[in-house]
């Protein structure tokens, strides 16, 4: 084993140190787990903690993966506890990535999902189970049910995540989605609309559809916008062209 190694995880280890120099001990262990270097026993908890400990290493870990279930599975609790901060969740998310998304579970996100009372947090509830479902696929059953609970939200935030989820699968569900069009939050019709903006070919013509109905009474100028560049992009996509209404042609003679 590398003699630097062994130096970094003492001084790592050491609460004698200066923060500034477990730092530059944390990174060298890090880099050194990146490269498949050996390191000692307990080395990737060490510097997974002391992140934690230490409100740091968010942009390192963006960088540089810590492959472990333990860590992994400490990373889920931190996303789990109510009482986290911002900086230990933004810490737990960029930790859950590779190897570690499999170890969470469908369990973990809803418990996750109960506790997304907060935009930060329903911003990295999304992103997560967009993760997992990158990984290893959740099951359509899976996504609607997890879905239909963030629709019951009283927050509009969770309400348009709903939406988010729901797209990831691929089917359009127009009742669903025909509900959502009508929520009395602009950020929920907005993202109706820009998830009927990805719709796949087999759905085009009915979210043409459901876009139209929905301009026939829409009033908010960011929902219009939404829904017309939605409506633009299902066309180019290959949808009908709509027919546009022309004057009739003078006759100056």
């Amino acid at each position: 084993m590398s003699s630097l190694t062994l130096i970094a995880f003492e001084i790592l280890q050491s609460e004698a140190m200066t923060p500034g120099l477990r730092q530059v001990a944390a990174c060298t262990l890090l880099h050194a787990i990146e490269l498949a270097i050996e390191v000692p026993a307990g080395t990737h908890w060490a510097v997974w903690r002391f992140f934690v400990s230490s409100n740091s290493g968010s942009s390192n870990l963006h960088r540089h993966e810590i492959p472990h279930p333990v860590v992994a599975r400490d990373a889920v609790c931190l996303l789990v506890d109510s009482d986290s901060g911002e900086d230990a969740q933004d810490l737990a998310l960029a930790v859950l990535r590779g190897a570690n998304v499999g170890e969470v579970t469908s369990t973990d996100l809803l418990a996750i999902a109960e506790r997304a009372l907060t935009e930060g947090r329903v911003r990295r509830l999304g992103w997560l189970v967009e993760r997992v479902h990158e990984a290893r696929g959740l099951s359509p059953e899976f996504i609607w049910g997890l879905r239909d609970r963030l629709a019951a939200s009283p927050l509009p935030a969770v309400r348009a995540l709903a939406v988010e989820v729901g797209a990831l699968h691929d089917h359009l569900d127009e009742c669903f989605t025909a509900r959502m069009f009508g929520d009395e939050a602009p950020i929920v019709r907005c993202a109706v609309a820009d998830q009927l903006d990805k719709i796949g070919h087999p759905d085009h013509q009915r979210a043409l559809v459901l876009i139209r109905e929905r301009l026939a009474v829409e009033t908010h100028r960011t929902v219009v916008s939404a829904c017309h560049y939605a409506l633009g992009s299902l066309i180019r996509a290959g949808g009908p062209r709509i027919r546009q209404w022309e004057p009739p042609a003078v006759d100056d003679h």
